[in-house]
């Protein structure tokens, strides 16, 4: 089966999501997530960031034994 992810904007969407779905006896999970996302531009500063990082030479680098142990190889 697959799953469907639904962002409610606020409390009244959320509540009549929860609504019908429990009316339609449709089985969900509400899960709070402490995790906001980006808005775009910061997206986008957090990327300039980074490549502007890497020009100066503040990268690192992994061993491919760590990039195994990363990846669980």
């Amino acid at each position: 089966m697959e799953t469907i992810t639904i962002y409610p904007k606020n409390e009244k969407q959320k509540s009549l999501l929860k609504s019908l779905l429990e009316e339609m006896k449709i089985r969900f999970d509400i899960a709070k997530s402490d995790d906001t996302l980006m808005s775009k531009e910061e997206f986008y500063a957090k990327i300039d960031r980074s490549i502007q990082q890497a020009k100066e030479g503040d990268v690192k680098t992994l061993t491919k034994e760590k990039q195994n142990e990363l990846l669980g190889l």
